[in-house]
């Protein structure tokens, strides 16, 4: 099992290092701000700026990219504040903007065990037909959910139905490309690698690091 995925890991991973990673200058122009916001995105996000130029990111995103367009499913790992959910919203950006849609792992679940309630205005089964039907969705923090055998079923189920409709998805955590091979699990892997790739983030963090003046949480 241990050589099956690494094997696994092997075929999924690309690394960005510190070496190829640009420190970007920000740009906020405010007009695509509202048609963003709808997606889920924090405020943070939102803004467009001005992306990094070094080979590697460009080579990063162009394969991004071309997943997203094929439908595929993309895992963005590595170490906090390398740029990982930036770049998500820079994907829903370019091919999606207001029909894309955003959630942590842990809203996804709170929002589902709300569900639970009789005074709920929505059912699980609503929650997951849409996160499952919407253009384009990124989870981020998948690190966080709780590992139950409902949310791994939950999870699955959601990727599933993207992965049969070919519906791209982009999973973001703070872990190893093997550690997110091990709680992902051998189903939604196999998705992975069958149709998108699992990009792994290893340059420093940019968070409190600053470029014209300006800071960036990346």
């Amino acid at each position: 099992m241990h050589d099956d995925l690494d094997k696994t890991i092997a075929n999924l991973s690309k690394h960005v290092t510190d070496e190829q990673v640009d420190r970007p200058a920000i740009t906020m122009p405010a007009e695509n701000d509202a048609l963003f916001k709808s997606t889920g995105f924090a405020a943070r996000y939102r803004p467009e700026w001005q992306r990094p130029t070094s080979e590697g990111w460009v080579d990063m995103f162009d394969r991004a990219t071309k997943e997203i367009k094929r439908g595929g499913i993309l895992a963005l790992v590595g170490r906090r504040g390398a740029g990982k959910t930036q770049m998500a919203a820079e994907l829903v950006r370019d091919h999606q903007r207001a029909r894309g849609r955003y959630t942590t792992a842990m809203e996804l679940f709170l929002r589902l065990r709300a569900s639970f309630r009789k005074d709920s205005t929505e059912s699980e089964r609503e929650i997951v037909r849409a996160l499952s039907r919407c253009p384009v969705l990124v989870i981020d923090e998948a690190q966080e959910r709780g590992g139950s055998e409902w949310e791994d079923r939950i999870l699955t189920h959601i990727i599933d139905n993207r992965y049969g409709a070919q519906k791209p998805t982009i999973l973001i955590a703070n872990l190893t490309a093997a550690e997110m091979a091990a709680q992902l699990g051998p189903s939604i892997c196999d998705r992975i690698k069958d149709a998108g790739g699992m990009l792994e983030f290893s340059n420093e963090s940019w968070r409190g690091r600053s470029t014209n003046n300006n800071n960036k949480t990346a």
